[in-house]
């Protein structure tokens, strides 16, 4: 592992007493830490959701769902694996590494939100056009392709959503595990 992965591994932030850990670039970097957490396990999500979907769709057009139950599949082991990877950041007692990435981390909890709903809707756009502008675009073998298509930036965009609340409520979550270390 790269140095600072768990956390701060410096001497010097070993030492640092708890008041010193009041600083707000260790919150930043609490923040940062949950949200590399997270999104270790989430991008198999980011897969698994559009598997149902697809699965569902197929079912519903009277064809064999097992595409869509392969994509749930490999969404859900590689949540699992990324899971089991984040284990040691996930459960660490260690200081965060400082992040001193204030005004980019503004602006990501600024622009998320609107990221989040232009990107579902342009998807939505997309595949609408596809299914209503292109021969056979209602057909049954390619609405499960659409179900994919539609659903993927959903977890997509609540993955973001969530990674602007960690970062937004960075203080109050930090304050709160400095609690329980």
């Amino acid at each position: 592992m790269a140095p600072g992965f768990y956390g701060a591994d410096s001497d010097e932030l070993r030492t640092l007493s708890r008041g010193s850990l009041d600083a707000p670039e260790f919150a930043l970097g609490y923040a940062h830490r949950r949200a590399r957490v997270f999104w270790f396990w989430w991008m198999g999500i980011i897969f698994a959701v559009p598997g149902v979907a697809q699965a569902a769709a197929l079912a519903a057009t009277g064809q064999d769902p097992e595409n869509g139950l392969i994509l749930v599949a490999f969404g859900l082991a590689t949540s699992g694996i990324g899971w089991l990877l984040a284990v040691g950041p996930r459960f660490t007692r260690k200081p965060p590494r400082p992040a001193d990435d204030v005004a980019r981390t503004e602006q990501y909890i600024r622009v998320v939100p609107s990221s989040a709903v232009t990107m579902v809707v342009i998807m939505l756009v997309v595949v609408a056009a596809l299914s209503f502008l292109t021969p056979k675009g209602t057909s049954p073998e390619a609405l499960p392709i659409s179900a994919v298509l539609a659903v993927f930036p959903l977890p997509v965009a609540a993955g973001m959503l969530y990674s602007r609340h960690l970062h937004r409520n960075r203080d109050r979550l930090y304050t709160a595990w400095l609690r329980l270390r």
